[in-house]
């Protein structure tokens, strides 16, 4: 199995309902950390399951930018961060 990978995904759409059709999807694969930009942690198969769905789209308003994140440089954070979430670095064995 492949290591997982941290992206960055940003985005610029201008229509409502092709920007809430593109949040839902992200919702799935990562957590919101700004208005239009979701930070997800990501194996080969599921990035490529996220770029499908977003090809799928075929949006017609705006843009979607994909960064990986090197997992060999360390993340500064400035500022207030946020609150981490209560499921985060969890498993939940039913």
């Amino acid at each position: 199995m492949s290591a997982a990978g941290k992206y960055i995904v940003i985005y610029d759409i201008s229509d409502d309902k092709e920007r809430l059709r593109l949040s839902k999807i992200l919702e799935g694969y990562g957590f919101r950390v700004q208005e239009s930009a979701f930070e997800c942690l990501l194996s080969r198969l599921s990035r490529e399951r996220m770029v499908a769905a977003i090809e799928a789209l075929a949006i017609e308003t705006g843009f979607v930018n994909i960064y990986r994140i090197n997992e060999h440089r360390k993340t500064i954070s400035l500022g207030q961060p946020r609150p981490p979430s209560p499921d985060e670095d969890c498993a939940f064995i039913v």
